[in-house]
């Protein structure tokens, strides 16, 4: 063999080794990739949780929220997987809890008004009457302790299933340019409003030109003149931005509004028992931690907006009672709508409260 056909052996030989090592990597890469993939399928969830509200990330809402993904999935090992769509991006509230009921997402967090609007439970509305509760802790007291299980009854039939109550908090009255001390002060404006009877009908009774606007689209229509103010507690108006589109802020504390957490009944059914225990947890220590995030930064929001020059105006007693005057009238109005029976159990326990507080 001369030197020229050597070097062309050689050469090919060198190819052909290059060539088997060339297969083997690919095999190697090749199965390597399938026990990624393998390993991958095994750590898929059994279960993923679609959880929904109209809180904006950074709220203390949002925060608890997070909280609570991370423990299911902690507790369940991994079983139980959730992502959470914040700040309305699967629209406004009453389509979220549509949305629920339709089985497109398993959780939602919110408003009782948003519950009752979509879903036709008008018993919900009796917790948003103006001037129900006159205390925190009466509220806390008969939603924990007086109406829960009525509540967990009612959810059920319309395919949910309660998991805690949670808090959006006293609403008092924001406004642009013109300052609220007493009811008629209202009948110049256009007032947004939730879109929820009883919330229209409070609108009605102080004489105002209320607008339905989901929460989404407050904003917009602050900004293009479409409506001259609103209602909505301190924590919500600083994290959805509305307080830059107001002047005044009248702390008027006419409704506490509780929110709920809610899942689909049918998945919730669907979850073998230890993993529904994960899911419920502990209800107490939950409402507690929420309603606690949302309390203690009521004060200094409230500062925040005196320091953007927005003029807080904390009603007094008499002026309060000038707004109660006008609104009491719709506990009777909407008797029918809620129930009596609901209604009496409601003011027996308020009842109850302050015998037990008087007592300590």
């Amino acid at each position: 063999m001369n030197l020229e056909n050597m070097f062309l052996l050689q050469k090919v030989l060198k190819a052909r080794i290059a060539f088997r090592f060339f297969c083997a990597m690919a095999m190697v890469l090749i199965l390597g990739q399938v026990a990624v993939d393998v390993a991958a399928a095994h750590e898929e969830p059994e279960y993923l949780i679609k959880f929904a509200t109209i809180v904006p990330d950074g709220s203390p809402w949002a925060k608890h929220i997070t909280k609570v993904k991370e423990r299911i999935e902690k507790e369940s090992k991994g079983r139980i997987k959730s992502k959470i769509y914040l700040a309305g991006t699967l629209g406004g509230e009453v389509e979220m809890v549509r949305s629920l009921r339709r089985g497109r997402i398993q959780a939602f967090g919110g408003t009782t008004a948003a519950v009752a609007e979509a879903t036709g439970i008008p018993e919900l509305q009796a917790l948003e009457l103006p001037y129900l509760f006159d205390s925190l802790e009466e509220a806390d007291y008969i939603l924990d302790n007086v109406v829960f299980e009525d509540f967990q009854k009612i959810l059920n039939k319309k395919g949910f299933y309660l998991a805690y109550w949670h808090e959006n908090g006293w609403r008092n009255f924001a406004t642009k340019k013109i300052e609220i001390n007493k009811p008629s002060d209202l009948r110049k404006l256009t007032m947004r409003s939730q879109e929820s009877s009883i919330h229209l009908a409070m609108w009605r009774a102080l004489g105002a030109q209320a607008e339905p606007i989901s929460t989404p689209e407050v904003m917009v229509s602050l900004m293009d003149g479409m409506v001259d103010g609103f209602d909505m507690t301190p924590v919500f108006t600083v994290y959805y931005g509305w307080y830059q589109e107001i002047d005044h802020y009248a702390v008027s504390q006419h409704m506490y509004q509780p929110a709920v957490i809610l899942y689909s009944l049918e998945f919730f059914n669907s979850l073998p028992k230890d993993l529904q225990k994960v899911l419920i947890g502990d209800p107490k220590k939950e409402m507690a931690w929420g309603r606690k995030a949302v309390r203690e930064m009521n004060e200094s929001l409230l500062q925040k907006f005196n320091d953007k020059g927005i003029k807080v105006n904390r009603l007094t007693e008499g002026e309060r009672a000038a707004f109660r005057e006008k609104l009491l009238p719709l506990h009777k109005d909407f008797e029918k709508v809620v129930g009596r029976e609901l209604l009496e159990k409601i003011y027996a326990g308020k009842k109850e409260f302050a015998s037990k507080s008087k007592s300590k």
